[in-house]
């Protein structure tokens, strides 16, 4: 699902990878994996999540991040950053099942404009007039389905950071739009360019599998 996604989105340099795993291996893992709600991981020194339903093995011993099949073929740099930073910070909030939209974020407001056009302007193009669509891609992905707006499902991005995506249908007299929400705990677990990413991940993610 995520394959096509190897070469997009921001370039994630040598020295923020380094750093990344640095912080992660001085993390105990069994404590970890009990974060992760995984206890049985970890004393191999592996680590197990999904990223949008795909299954990725984490092998911090040897610093590697990888798709969890036959011969599953290394994670890009960027989203490696992002895994990384997931592994480092899902211990320090549990969730709160309360959404908040990126403004909400620190310093999101600054940057609204920027992951609007990014992430959820997108979305209003493929989906706004083809709900339909959305809703085939939900249902393969089995996202949660959302009593908001005129349609939103809530998707796990990583298996403790979910990400709703909600939809107003447009018509002659009036324009669709959308919105991205997220847990109120992403803000302590991740840093709002993280999440800014996730947002971003998700929406080109849900788009590609539209046309599929």
């Amino acid at each position: 699902m995520i394959a096509h996604l190897q070469a997009s989105g921001r370039p994630a340099h040598g020295e923020a990878l380094e750093r990344a795993w640095n912080e992660v291996s001085t993390l105990d893992l069994a404590s970890l994996a009990a974060d992760l709600g995984r206890p049985d991981d970890g004393a191999d020194g592996l680590i197990h999540i999904h990223l949008l339903g795909d299954p990725l093995v984490v092998d911090v011993g040897n610093r590697a991040i990888r798709h969890d099949r036959e011969g599953g073929a290394a994670l890009s740099r960027y989203l490696q950053v992002l895994v990384l930073h997931y592994l480092a910070g899902v211990g320090k909030s549990p969730l709160t099942n309360r959404p908040i939209s990126f403004r909400e974020l620190e310093g999101g407001a600054l940057y609204y404009s920027a992951f609007k056009a990014r992430a959820i302007t997108p979305l209003v193009k493929e989906f706004g007039y083809r709900p339909e669509l959305l809703r085939r891609v939900a249902l393969s992905m089995d996202a949660e389905r959302l009593s908001v707006g005129s349609m939103g499902f809530r998707f796990r991005f990583f298996d403790k950071l979910p990400v709703s995506v909600i939809l107003w249908l447009g018509d002659v007299e009036v324009s669709a739009s959308a919105n991205i929400l997220f847990d109120a705990s992403a803000g302590k677990m991740l840093p709002t360019e993280d999440i800014s990413v996730v947002g971003g991940v998700t929406s080109r993610t849900l788009i590609k599998m539209s046309k599929e």
